[in-house]
């Protein structure tokens, strides 16, 4: 064997010793916590857990969701605001919350814009859904995915609400979004902007007269408890969008961002079917304890809440609402 041979097998074996010795480097893991105002037996907690589920599945347990219900976190508007400053990772919120910071999302809340959940899909996973999406980016978050809040309706401890004019004078608590307060002040109604972990004691102490919610709030936040009447008025459709924060999204590495995206948008589609095949059973149980369940005639509060349509054709422009209007009918 020639020197340079020598020194060449030398040197090679040198290497491998030193790459066998060397220590294995671990994959890097991620953390997020991820906050919402549901119940822990609220559907949020159902769908978030199964995001966290497949997210970790999906990047072979590298990123790791930690899911907190009931405002467990902070209330709404805080979170929303610090996933916009980065000092929240994850939130599933509502689309009124997030109108207080990005103004267009609030569009989607106005009264009777959609006649019924598959249109609320054709809008919100179609082109207005991306352009409010940019909207939110603008702002320092990302949009994961539009989920499910559903149709409201209005309880309360006076009477069944069977025509616009029975509003006049109850106090009402709203959600704390712009468009919400306009609803109900037009109909007449002295609405209240009460956050949501307040809400139960403000109709147990008569700080309020009523609320309104879909019905899996009604039942798993016990308004059956301090309310006698429920009105399926369904009067307006509340997204849940989940947003992470730009600062959390960038530690990511861009596959990873790509599972976030790809499941959050997937699992939109499931949440809306979950929340539907639910809702008969919810209406029965809420009867069962005890609540008078009414429907009415919407055309009496749709004329009556054209006005809000039109501040808001105004304010934004007519083209996104009349796009909305002709794809949610």
């Amino acid at each position: 064997m020639t020197l340079n041979r020598r020194f060449f097998t030398r040197f090679a074996l040198a290497a491998v010793a030193t790459l066998a010795a060397a220590p294995v480097l671990a994959q890097e893991t991620y953390s997020l916590k991820f906050g919402h105002t549901g119940a822990p037996d609220h559907h949020f907690q159902t769908i978030s857990e199964k995001f966290a589920e497949l997210v970790a599945e999906r990047t072979d347990n590298n990123v790791k969701i930690e899911v907190f219900p009931s405002d467990s976190l902070g209330k709404q508007m805080e979170l929303v605001e610090g996933a916009f400053f980065g000092t929240t990772d994850m939130v599933l919120t509502s689309d009124a919350v997030l109108s207080n910071f990005v103004p267009e999302v609030g569009i989607i809340n106005l009264p009777f814009i959609f006649s019924d959940s598959d249109a609320v899909r054709t809008v919100l996973d179609g082109e207005i859904g991306d352009q409010l999406g940019k909207k939110i980016e603008e702002q320092g978050a990302v949009l994961v995915g539009w989920w499910e809040n559903g149709f409201r309706h209005i309880t309360n401890s006076k009477m069944p609400i069977e025509k616009p004019e029975d509003l006049v004078g109850i106090k009402l608590r709203v959600p704390e979004g712009p468009i919400f307060v306009d609803t109900f002040t037009t109909l007449g109604a002295n609405a209240t902007p009460i956050a949501f972990t307040e809400l139960y004691s403000a109709l147990q102490l008569g700080v309020v007269d009523g609320q309104e919610n879909p019905p899996a709030h009604i039942l798993t936040q016990k308004f059956y408890e301090v309310q006698d009447y429920a009105s399926r008025t369904g009067h307006i459709y509340l997204s849940s969008p989940v947003l992470i924060s730009r600062a959390a999204f960038d530690k990511l590495p861009q596959e990873y961002q790509q599972v976030l995206l790809d499941t959050g948008r997937e699992l939109a589609a499931e949440h809306t079917a979950m929340v539907l095949a639910a809702e008969d059973a919810q209406w029965a149980e809420i009867a069962e304890k005890g609540m008078k369940i009414n429907d009415v005639d919407k055309a009496p509060f749709i004329e009556a809440t054209r006005p809000v349509i039109e501040k808001y054709r105004k304010q934004f422009g007519p083209e996104i609402i009349d796009a909305i209007e002709q794809a949610g009918q």
